[in-house]
């Protein structure tokens, strides 16, 4: 296998899920190609990206129109057509769908990733069924499809999206680099609940905020930051408008959007606080949490609870249950300061156990063995 390619709607979630996924194989020989839809905000990264071939697909990401998706087949068609890679690896919509498809006429295997089931599968309405169908067809032309949690491996086999043999469930998610993201000491007097997000309905903004009033009113000294950026093109979306109210009541501080997540995490006393009930595959911002040994407070949601074993490195809480993660919150502020050292240092371990991206690789590489040994008989 001497060419890969790598397809997903976006370079900045490229970057940010698989760089090291993609740097592996670059500093293995391989050639790599990333194919994206294209975006303005994400041209900034490119100068990172020596010694790798970038195509932008010239479309809409979440347009549903059919010729916009005809454009994008088109033209990753014709990427197909040029590079010829030996493997193709397709993350999000239009890549599993279209992409799949693509690299079944070219005769090119490939493997889609599903991360999370969004309102395309928990929405019974027309769109929703009829993006199923299209996904059973590009799913029909991959060879395997990656799932990251339990409910999403036992929803895609209840709708029959793809044959059971072909999905291969990552229960690490997509790991994180424990090298990179290293054991911070958390020790400290002070205590600072981080909320990491997309600011929209689903991430737990809200209940977030409506704990920290709870919280503030008995521990004032407590303080509560949020990070995360705006998604005005969600349906569910948190204005502007909203957060800088919540900012001037004295509830929350907002911190903006950072590239460098280890800035925070590198602080003593910051406990990550995501009350996520978002149809998602693992929550990256929660293992990147455990790995630099940060307590975790999250809910029961797939995909959040995978992270915390409830009571020694963090707790678990009932979605959108606002009086549960208060009290949550209660429960770590009154422990001794022993007892939150020994959270930190579990969050370490249960990275080390299930979260490196060393494991990932290793499945890619058995799935790229794989094919190549196929190639020879």
């Amino acid at each position: 296998m001497s060419k890969i390619l790598f397809c997903n709607n976006l370079l900045s979630g490229m970057l940010l899920f698989r760089r090291d996924i993609i740097q592996h194989f670059k500093e293995q020989g391989k050639a790599i190609v990333l194919v994206v839809i294209k975006s303005e905000a994400d041209e900034k990264y490119l100068e990172e990206l020596i010694g790798i071939k970038v195509y932008t697909i010239d479309v809409s990401r979440t347009s549903t129109n059919p010729l916009n998706d005809l454009r994008f087949f088109s033209s990753f068609w014709k990427i197909l057509g040029k590079e010829k890679p030996d493997y193709v690896f397709n993350y999000t919509i239009k890549p599993n769908i279209y992409g799949a498809i693509a690299c079944r006429l070219r005769g090119i295997p490939c493997t889609d990733m599903m991360a999370g089931l969004g309102y395309t599968f928990t929405n019974n309405n027309l769109s929703s069924k009829i993006a199923r169908t299209l996904y059973r067809i590009g799913l029909a032309c991959a060879q395997h499809l990656f799932l990251l949690n339990e409910e999403n491996v036992q929803a895609v086999k209840k709708l029959k999206l793809c044959n059971d043999k072909k999905i291969i469930w990552l229960k690490g998610g997509e790991g994180v680099n424990l090298n990179h993201y290293q054991y911070f000491n958390n020790e400290t007097q002070s205590i600072t609940f981080l909320f990491i997000a997309r600011l929209i309905e689903e991430k737990g903004y809200r209940q977030f905020v409506k704990a920290a009033k709870i919280i503030r009113e008995k521990y004032p000294d407590v303080q509560f930051h949020v990070v995360g950026e705006y998604d005005f093109t969600y349906p569910k979306a948190i204005s502007k408008e909203e957060v800088e109210k919540d900012v001037e009541d004295g509830y929350i501080k907002y911190m903006g959007v950072t590239t460098n997540m280890l800035d925070f995490y590198s602080r003593p006393g910051y406990i990550i606080c995501i009350p996520s009930y978002y149809s998602e595959g693992l929550n990256r911002s929660l293992m990147e949490g455990c790995a630099v040994g940060k307590p975790i407070i999250t809910t029961e949601h797939w995909g959040c609870k995978e992270m915390v074993i409830d009571g020694k490195n963090g707790y678990i809480v009932p979605k959108q249950d606002v009086a549960a993660l208060a009290n949550a919150m209660e429960k770590y502020i009154l422990q001794p300061t022993a007892e939150k050292n020994a959270m930190s240092l579990n969050s370490r371990k249960w990275a080390e156990k299930h979260f490196d991206v060393k494991i990932v690789i290793a499945e890619y590489e058995k799935i790229l063995l794989s094919a190549k040994r196929k190639n020879l008989t």
